[in-house]
């Protein structure tokens, strides 16, 4: 099976010989002038990502510069040493039309192989890489454990953003003591914003006082593979309960249930009053759901969308909001 390196596209240069590559691939084009970077992300692969997985990423990150030109620094460690500190290095560069013949949006990549016995080394090589004038993102994918990141703290501290995907990283990532937790994001999250803003603009039409009175119970349920957004959607409900003078950590119940259905995910509050009902439930496979209320002032039904964003634009609302 080749390596996560050797399945990336690009050609291979010598470390040293990084820009030299560039300014040739560019060379005599309409790029050489048009093309202006406007951010560096780091597309950091964990041990457990497999070459079609690294692929799948690898065009998320093409799809991000449609939106954001952007040079990527694609990390690719190898699981074992082998009796050398070199560290490999493959560009790729490719420029798309925006909304104009004018607008030339860019993705220039750096893929890095390296050993272990490399990561002493691998900071200076990837800081050459970047261009020093602009922000950086730090996208950890797929890694085994929160702790090994503790290598790599000069992007853990430098970044604007450090951004994973608790649906795919260890469970430890969600109480890992990350060195700056304002700048963290995680994709599960991310990736709700259509589900929460339906489900946030339903509910405002109703006072606090109306949704937290008498509350008993909040009930979410969803398909397997949605586990982790389900779990960052309840974390949510929790906050906005909160901010409507709920106290949650007594006097409320809180389930998250793993359901055998082909797309359901739903959101349920129950109260002491029977009368009063909330209910969101969506068929994810339809992109489509219903809202059932009445907390008060009348029975109300509502049909909406419901969809999860795409990974490119779950990528795009986790570093920039």
């Amino acid at each position: 099976m080749p390596s996560l390196f050797e399945i990336l596209p690009g050609q291979e240069v010598p470390t040293s010989g990084i820009s030299a590559g560039f300014a040739k691939l560019w060379h005599d084009t309409a790029a050489e002038e048009q093309k202006a970077m406007q951010l560096n992300l780091v597309l950091h692969f964990g041990l457990d990502t497999t070459p079609d997985d690294a692929l799948a990423q690898f065009q998320v990150a093409r799809l991000l510069a449609q939106r954001s030109p952007c040079r990527v620094v694609i990390l690719c460690p190898m699981r074992e040493d082998i009796g050398t500190t070199e560290i490999r290095a493959k560009i790729y560069g490719e420029c798309f039309l925006g909304k104009s013949k004018d607008d030339t949006r860019c993705i220039e990549i750096v893929a890095l192989s390296y050993p272990p016995a490399a990561k002493d080394y691998l900071q200076d090589q990837v800081s050459v890489c970047l261009s020093t004038d602009l922000p950086l993102y730090y996208w950890a994918h797929r890694f085994t454990s929160s702790k090994r990141l503790s290598n790599y703290v000069y992007l853990l501290t430098r970044s604007q953003r450090v951004m994973f995907d608790s649906a795919i990283v260890s469970a430890d990532a969600l109480t890992f003591a990350w060195p700056k937790q304002s700048a963290v994001r995680d994709l599960a999250y991310s990736r709700t914003l259509p589900l929460r803003q339906n489900i946030g603009q339903f509910l405002s039409r109703y006072a606090p006082p109306l949704i937290i009175g008498g509350l008993q119970q909040v009930t979410i349920r969803h398909r397997a593979d949605l586990g982790a957004e389900a779990n960052c959607l309840l974390g949510w409900v929790k906050k906005g309960l909160v901010r409507a003078g709920a106290n949650v950590e007594q006097g409320i119940g809180f389930t998250v249930t793993p359901v055998d259905c082909a797309g359901c995910f739903s959101l349920e509050f129950a109260y002491a009053d029977p009368k009063k009902t909330f209910r969101w439930a969506a068929d994810m496979n339809k992109n489509e759901a219903d809202f059932t209320g009445d907390l008060g002032t009348g029975r109300t039904l509502q049909t909406v969308g419901a969809h999860l964003l795409s990974p490119e634009q779950t990528l795009s609302e986790a570093m920039f909001f």
